[in-house]
Parts: structure tokens; sequence; C-alpha cells
């Protein structure tokens, strides 16, 4: 395997609608700070810098969400943005930054991060891609979570026989339910997929021209892009498809490492509930001084000087400047569709902005 230091994409073009009204449109989850003094966003830069070189990292996002980033980040370099002209979910952005990569670089290994989790150990994180390096020569690596609850917001992965340093995979499995979400977590050899990814460029061009020609071939016959206008073209001739299902599932080349670090998706709400301490009655607070009275399970982000809560179980409460949303926890799954509902109303659509 080369020695050479791989390249880091993360991929930061998401909306983060299930964070509402902490999100929107112009500042995304990803650039909000969520679980520690950093934004996500800089949480996952703070990880890349310690597999790479600053230089060699980065942001895969929009045209609008780049000037935002740079206004946070502003020793990032104005360069290293791969920009989609519109969200086609992660497949069309890799192909795209995977030519851009082999035209800049040669055949860097790239690892792919998403802007948006939450990972206990930097330490464990630089460990576990170190090991997952080494199984990059002739594969396409993911790393597997071990899991540590019945999940249904994630998919698995059902490792095979063991390699030098990892595992083959025998099968993926999409988003299950609750009950078979159960029978997974018994079994030994399941892992959760925390889509993050490894590979030789040149592999995974390769792999994209044998499974996913229809979302290879319209960027590479027009790269290098001279202006944004051509690149959006090509953008409309490509299928919305995640790199899962337009690569994973179907390559014979696929290896699995099992990480050393805890790892969660801070996609929700409720995803707190796993990444914040809380107190003994299971309430999670972000903001000033608050009082659970007779009040547990309780998700709150709070801007008032203090805030008390009476009899209250099972509920979210956010207060932005402009907008106050309180929600079940047994209802918030609809918060993207309620948003949407926000987003019909001409006169609420700032809200979402």
């Amino acid at each position: 395997m080369t020695q050479e230091k791989p390249v880091v994409l993360i991929m930061a073009g998401g909306k983060g609608e299930r964070f509402w009204p902490r999100s929107r449109v112009s500042t995304p989850k990803q650039l909000q700070k969520v679980y520690s003094k950093n934004t996500l966003l800089k949480e996952t830069l703070n990880r890349a810098y310690t597999i790479t070189s600053p230089d060699r990292v980065f942001i895969g996002t929009n045209a609008t969400l780049k000037k935002a980033i740079l206004a946070q980040e502003r020793s990032f370099p104005e360069n290293n943005f791969i920009i989609e002209p519109e969200g086609k979910n992660t497949a069309p952005i890799i192909a795209l930054a995977s030519l851009y990569f082999q035209e800049k670089f040669g055949d860097p290994v790239q690892v792919v991060l998403s802007a948006d989790a939450w990972v206990n150990s930097e330490k464990e994180f630089a460990k576990t891609i170190q090991k997952a390096l080494k199984e990059t020569d002739e594969h396409l690596v993911l790393l597997g979570i071990k899991p540590n609850r019945p999940e249904v917001g994630y998919g698995y992965i059902a490792a095979g026989k063991p390699t030098k340093h990892g595992f083959e995979v025998k099968s993926f499995f999409e988003k299950p339910d609750v009950k078979t979400a159960i029978k997974y977590i018994k079994k030994p050899n399941f892992y959760w997929n925390p889509g993050i990814f490894l590979w030789k460029t040149s592999l995974i061009l390769q792999e994209f021209a044998e499974h996913s020609p229809k979302i290879l071939k319209p960027l590479k016959d027009r790269f290098p892009f001279k202006k944004m206008g051509d690149l959006g073209e090509a953008f409309k001739l490509l299928p919305s498809d995640p790199v899962d299902i337009a690569i994973m599932e179907k390559s014979s080349k696929i290896r699995m490492v099992e990480s050393s670090f805890s790892w969660d998706d801070v996609g929700s709400w409720l995803s707190l509930e796993r990444v914040l301490p809380g107190d003994n009655q299971g309430n999670r607070h972000i903001g000033k001084e608050i009082l659970f009275y007779k009040s547990g399970n309780n998700v709150t982000q709070t801007k008032k000087e203090f805030t008390a809560l009476l009899g209250v179980q099972d509920i979210v409460v956010v207060e932005e400047e402009d907008v106050l949303f309180i929600a079940s926890k047994e209802g918030i799954g609809d918060i993207k569709n309620m948003v949407a509902e926000i987003r019909k109303n001409k006169g609420l659509q700032k809200y979402t902005e």
C-alpha cells in the first residue's frame, strides 16, 4: 500500500431538516454547534486532520453553503471544495470528486466522511482509519460499528470471513423495523453502516464505470468543467442515488473494518439523548438555566435566561429567536413532513430558509 497521505472528502451538503428550527437551508445542522463548542463540521475537520494534512481535506457542498462555511472556517482553502449544483444524494458527488482527485493527485486513497457525526475519540478514529487503509489496495472499504441498541435509522452490514485487517462482506441490509433490528443486534457479525468509506480513486472510478455508468459517463465525458452551468447540465442527467446502492451493494470488492471508536449520527433532536449527558430523570438540555420539576426524558434547547418545565414527559422543546417548536417524541418523526408543509405557505417560508 502506498504511504501517500489520503485525501479526505467531507460531505456537507445536507439540509438537516430533522434538526429544524435550529437547522435552516442557509445554516443547516453541520454548521451548528450541537454537542460541543465546535460546529459539527469543525468536529469532522478536526478528525480529518488526524489522518492527513489540511491541504488534502476537501468539502463537498453547494455554492451557497461554501460561502457560509468559509465565513466560519476562515483558514480553510477556498479551492478545496467540490461543488454540486444540486443535491443528488452521495453517489454523484463522490464520482465528481473522484474525477477531480484523479486529475489533481493521480491515484490517491480517499477517505469519505459525513459532516454530521459524533465520534467519541479522535485517537481511536485515526487508529481505525490507519488499519482500514491497509485493506484499500484492491478493495473498497467501509467501517462497521458494533451496535449497542436496536436502531431502525441505520443500515446494517453482515460481515463474512475474516481478512488480514477486517472482514469480507456477506450482505447489506436497509433500515429495519424494530422487530428486525432486535434480531440483528443479537447476531455477532452484524454491524451498523456509518457511511465511512475508503478506496483508491482508480478503483472507485472503475466500479462506477461497471456498476453505475449513468452517473459516471455524463460527468467523465464533460470533465473538466470550465463553468458551473456545464456541471449543472451534466448533473441534471444523473440519477439521485446513494453510493451504497449505486456501488457498494453491487461490487464484489468490498471489505469491512470494525471501528474501535463509538459513533452516532447526529441526525435529529432525539439523537441528543445519545450524545449529551442527562440528569437523573433523563432530561437533556442545551442553553442557560433550566429546572425540570417532576419532568423526565425531555430534550430542550432554550434561549431564555431561565426555563422551567413542570410535570412534562417525553417532549422536545426548541427555542430560536424567531421560532418556538414543541413536539412529542412520539410525533417528532413527522418533522420533515411538517417542514415541507411550512415551506408551502409563502408567509411562513422564511422560517425554513
